[in-house]
């Protein structure tokens, strides 16, 4: 059942019908608890009026012979003889002599309840019918219960209002979030809502502003994207033309040769904007596992190394520890791929990166370095951001390198810092929390 509401609307009258059930048991074992004492008194009381009594034999074959359900007592009279001198009523199976006092008996015609007692020489007897008292305690049981039906109405209507009014807050939150567009995040109004229900708003709350947020990134990201592929795809526009009006065969090669670099570029970009959307916290990544530093550091070395040996740039790491953290292998591939990569670029020919991996105390610290010029401290602060780039350095960069580091250090739960190189240029170092163990 997916009504909340119905549900306890529901569990709310199988309460009120149990209660009422339960109800009736007990006035049904009060009420035959007095029936039994009621009539047991009134069976003795009818047998002592009638010790003094002078009954005459009659003839019991001459009485029809029906059975009778009611509850009015059989009284029998036996003389000291045995002969029975008195029947105040007929049934086809009715109790003999019993013992003197009250006793229990069955019959084919089901139970008795008899009082017998001895005078004058004779036995005077009155018997019941079990059943005659079960009907009399029911029919008590049920005048008892018939209060309890209205009670009942009343408490079944109650239910229904205080549910719904118990849950009227959530139907004014669905309402007012049904009425919104698809871009509206603004928060759920706390007004009034109950405490049990407050917890719910708080976390709806804190999920619309982590959307809002994604959003923001999202819309950023779609803006830079689209004024950094503008220029790319302008000179690529440019370099077409001019290869259309080159007539002879050395203008052709260098227009050739100049679109070929405007597509790399353009790849370039396309890539990192990916890479970097890959990384963005609101998208969905993949789940933190435990894995070796060193690993997923010389893999990445052992991709940059092509385009380090093509710029005679000698790339080395050493022997690495082995460090373990807990962390998502390709996105940390990216990481160092991404900084190596910056670092070989960006550096005069024949000049030198380095790679560091080292324990300090519960952390793992890894360091790329590099013989560069390095980045002026005042431009630091900035380094960062999506698209920049520092000022005087290649315009074939995109600015998304260190962008897409910090992305990644920052899922991670670490930390990234920059400072000098002791081979004259950049060093970028990362602190990563190590696994216990």
């Amino acid at each position: 059942m997916k009504s909340l509401r119905i549900r306890l609307i529901l569990l709310f009258g199988v309460a009120i019908m149990a209660a009422a059930a339960l109800q009736f048991a007990t006035s049904f074992q009060a009420a035959m608890l007095q029936a039994n004492k009621l009539f047991d008194y009134h069976m003795q009381q009818l047998a002592l009026a009638l010790q003094d009594g002078n009954f005459d034999l009659e003839e019991w074959d001459s009485l029809p012979g029906i059975e009778s359900n009611s509850f009015d007592f059989v009284v029998q009279v036996w003389s000291a003889d045995g002969m029975r001198v008195y029947q105040s009523r007929t049934y086809r199976s009715l109790p003999k002599q019993a013992a003197l006092g009250y006793s229990t008996v069955t019959l084919d015609n089901g139970d008795w309840r008899i009082y017998a007692v001895r005078e004058h020489q004779r036995l005077i007897q009155v018997a019941q019918k079990i059943e005659a008292r079960r009907d009399r305690a029911i029919s008590l049981a049920f005048s008892a219960l018939w209060p309890v039906i209205p009670v009942s109405l009343l408490l079944f209507a109650a239910a229904w209002w205080v549910v719904t009014s118990a849950l009227a807050p959530l139907t004014r939150i669905g309402q007012e979030l049904a009425g919104r567009n698809a871009g509206s995040t603004e928060p759920v109004p706390d007004t009034g809502v109950p405490q049990e229900v407050s917890l719910l708003v708080t976390e709806l709350n804190s999920l619309l502003l982590r959307t809002a947020q994604a959003l923001q990134l999202q819309q950023r990201f779609v803006e830079d994207a689209a004024h950094e592929l503008r220029s790319p795809i302008t000179a690529l526009r440019l370099q077409v033309q001019t290869l259309a009006r080159s007539r002879d065969e050395l203008a052709t090669t260098q227009a050739v040769g100049r679109l070929l670099g405007g597509v790399d570029r353009a790849s370039r970009l396309v890539e990192q904007l990916l890479a970097l959307a890959r990384q963005d916290p609101s998208s969905r990544g993949g789940e933190l596992a435990p894995l070796f530093v060193d690993i997923c550091a010389e893999q990445a070395m052992a991709d940059i190394a092509p385009l380090a040996v093509s710029r005679h740039i000698r790339l080395h790491g050493g022997p690495l520890p082995h460090l373990q953290i807990s962390g998502d292998a390709d996105s940390l591939r990216v990481l160092v791929c991404n900084l190596l990569d910056n670092a070989v670029r960006y550096i005069p020919e024949h000049g030198e990166v380095r790679v560091a991996l080292q324990a300090t105390g519960t952390h793992a610290e890894l360091s790329v370095e590099d013989s560069g010029s390095g980045i002026p401290p005042q431009e630091r602060s900035r380094i960062f951001d999506r698209f920049y780039r520092v000022p005087g350095t290649s315009p074939s960069g995109s600015g998304l390198g260190l962008a897409i580091a910090k992305t990644i250090v920052d899922r991670h739960g670490a930390q990234i810092t920059l400072g000098d190189s002791a081979l004259g240029g950049l060093m970028v170092k990362m602190s990563f929390p190590l696994m216990a163990g």
